[in-house]
């Protein structure tokens, strides 16, 4: 028992490690500030709640729990929420893009344009990278010798 504990600590931990070498998608526009993203992003996540509610069934999940130990949520309605945030920020003028996360999350987040440099230029390039602030909130990044 003790020895699956540990083999599930590490593989949580591996888990959680490779997770940073992953792309993750967002949405940009050229020439975007920031600011205007995160208005952009709220209402459009605004928008889709609004129009796509949450769909659970409780009586279902406490059986599962029962059968199986596992509580889980589970919102039928989530794809088509998602679709729907999509569908507004296409609207708007943005595009999904595929960046990689930052390798120095310290210094993205510190150097990066995101929520404490809201008034700023999101310039997007090759070199790109992404990191979320402690609040979830994206940081764009271009390494210096890669922005000019």
């Amino acid at each position: 028992m003790v020895i699956l504990k540990s083999l599930a600590s590490i593989c949580s931990v591996a888990i959680l490690g490779l997770s940073g070498c992953v792309a993750q998608e967002t949405f940009v526009q050229n020439n975007m500030v920031y600011s205007d993203f995160e208005k952009d992003r709220a209402e459009c996540e605004t928008q889709a709640t609004q129009a796509v509610p949450v769909n659970r069934s409780p009586g279902a999940e406490i059986a599962v729990a029962l059968l199986t130990g596992v509580y889980s949520v589970n919102d039928a309605n989530a794809p088509a929420r998602i679709r729907n945030y999509e569908a507004c920020m296409m609207s708007l003028g943005y595009q999904r893009v595929q960046l990689q996360y930052c390798t120095n999350a310290q210094e993205a987040k510190q150097n990066g344009v995101g929520p404490l440099r809201g008034s700023e230029r999101v310039v997007i390039s090759s070199e790109t990278c992404i990191v979320n602030d402690r609040h979830g909130r994206q940081v764009f990044y271009t390494p210096a010798e890669s922005a000019s």
